[in-house]
């Protein structure tokens, strides 16, 4: 099964609404979560469901799934 991972050198604040991560709105698991404006969010991987729509919604695309046999893929 495939976890969402956040890139923490690709993750870029100040693209995302107010500093919050876009991504963690979409996240219909709650696996995403930031403890404050533009600080970099978390990303539970016990929780990710891998339905990957954090990929899509990820505007500078920080957010990969890390699969299984160590494939990756970005949004």
């Amino acid at each position: 099964m495939s976890t969402a991972v956040i890139d923490p050198i690709k993750y870029e604040p100040t693209h995302c609404d107010q500093g919050r991560c876009l991504a963690r709105k979409s996240c219909p698991v709650k696996a995403i979560w930031q403890e404050e404006p533009y600080a970099v969010p978390f990303l539970s991987a016990g929780r990710c469901n891998g339905c990957s729509k954090c990929l899509a919604a990820c505007p500078i695309k920080a957010i990969y799934l890390d699969g299984i046999r160590g494939q990756t893929r970005y949004g």
